[in-house]
């Protein structure tokens, strides 16, 4: 498969919704808690049914921002470590961002 180019319209894009700021917000805080970078899809905290977190998971990972690794039956997701790379900055940023949930 094919690497695509991470950009920064595709990342603002994708980052405009707040349901996907969440999730990168969820693993950014789940990777400075307990180091472990890589968290399954069931064991993050969201507020819509599991067909629209799976849609909005697939437009971050289409955009660059997470990555994913399927181990037998499970999902992982990860921040994509070419974005600290590439844009130094910009997970900070939506870290200390806020959501209207915080």
């Amino acid at each position: 498969m094919k690497k695509q180019e991470i950009t920064l319209d595709k990342i603002f894009k994708s980052l405009g919704d707040p349901i996907r700021m969440g999730v990168i917000k969820q693993l950014i805080i789940y990777e400075e808690g307990c180091g472990d970078k890589e968290m399954t899809c069931g064991s993050f905290d969201y507020c819509v049914n599991k067909a629209t977190f799976s849609h909005h998971v697939k437009k971050l990972i289409e955009a660059g921002i997470i990555c994913e690794r399927t181990e037998g039956v499970k999902k992982y997701l990860f921040l994509n470590p070419d974005i600290k790379k590439k844009y130094p900055g910009l997970i900070e940023t939506v870290k200390n961002s806020c959501l209207p949930c915080d």
